[in-house]
C-alpha cells in the first residue's frame, strides 16, 4: 500500500509535469498568434580565403553576434533579416597582397542577410528549418599582420548564404551556416582573385 509521502510525491510530479506542458503549449499558441519574432544572436566564425590567387591557407575562429526579425508568413515558411558584427581571421601561406610570408588577415565587418526559411513541419516544438539568402556586408576594419589595409581592402562584401537549425517555441534557436563570398576582397594592382568563405555556429534567443 503506497504511503501518504508517495502519493504526494506522485502528484507533484505529475503537477510539475502539467505545468511544464501547459507553459509549452501556451507560448506556442502565443508565437502562432503572432508571426514577428526579434531576438539577438551570438557565436563563433570559422574563416578562409578562398580563390585562384590564393595558397595554402589556415583557418581561424572569431565572433559574430548581433540582431535578427523574423517574419512567419505561412506556418513553412519566412523572411528572416539580420544585422550582424562578424570577424573573419585567415592565414594565407603567402600573402595574397605580395606578402613574401605567411600573413594573417584580420577582417570586420557589419553584415546584412536577408535569409528565406522552410520551416519542416512536425509536432513538436522543436522546428527544424533550412535556408538561404544573399549576404551584403560593409568594412569596418581590415588588417594584415597588424598593420592597417586602408584603401586595399573593399569597403564592401557580397556573398550567398545558406543553412539550417532549429528553434525551440520560436524562442531559443540554434543556427548552423555558411557564407560564401562572391566578390574580390582586396583592391590592388594586378586584381588578386581572393575571396571570404565563412562557417558559423550561432545560439539565440527570441522575444
Amino acid at each position: 500500500m503506497r504511503t501518504y509521502k508517495s502519493v504526494m510525491k506522485y502528484a507533484a510530479t505529475a503537477i510539475g509535469c502539467l505545468m511544464i506542458f501547459t507553459g509549452a503549449a501556451t507560448a506556442q499558441t502565443v508565437h502562432q498568434s503572432n508571426p514577428i519574432t526579434w531576438g539577438i544572436s551570438s557565436g563563433l566564425t570559422i574563416s578562409d580565403l578562398w580563390g585562384d590567387d590564393v595558397g595554402g591557407t589556415t583557418v581561424r575562429a572569431g565572433y559574430t553576434g548581433g540582431l535578427f526579425l523574423n517574419y512567419r508568413m505561412s506556418p513553412n515558411f519566412s523572411i528572416q533579416p539580420e544585422a550582424v558584427f562578424t570577424m573573419r581571421y585567415s592565414q594565407v601561406d603567402k600573402g595574397v597582397l605580395g606578402e613574401a610570408a605567411k600573413t594573417d588577415y584580420d577582417l570586420g565587418y557589419l553584415e546584412f542577410p536577408v535569409l528565406f526559411k522552410a520551416h519542416l513541419p512536425n509536432t513538436s516544438v522543436v522546428t527544424p528549418n533550412i535556408y538561404v539568402g544573399p549576404s551584403l556586408a560593409f568594412k569596418l576594419y581590415g588588417e594584415a599582420d597588424g598593420d592597417d589595409l586602408k584603401s586595399r581592402h573593399n569597403s564592401v562584401d557580397f556573398g550567398l548564404a545558406f543553412g539550417g537549425g532549429v528553434d525551440i517555441m520560436r524562442t531559443m534557436y540554434l543556427d548552423l551556416r555558411y557564407t560564401l563570398g562572391l566578390v574580390d576582397v582586396f583592391d590592388v594592382p594586378g586584381d588578386p582573385e581572393a575571396k571570404n568563405g565563412t562557417f558559423s555556429i550561432t545560439v539565440g534567443y527570441g522575444f
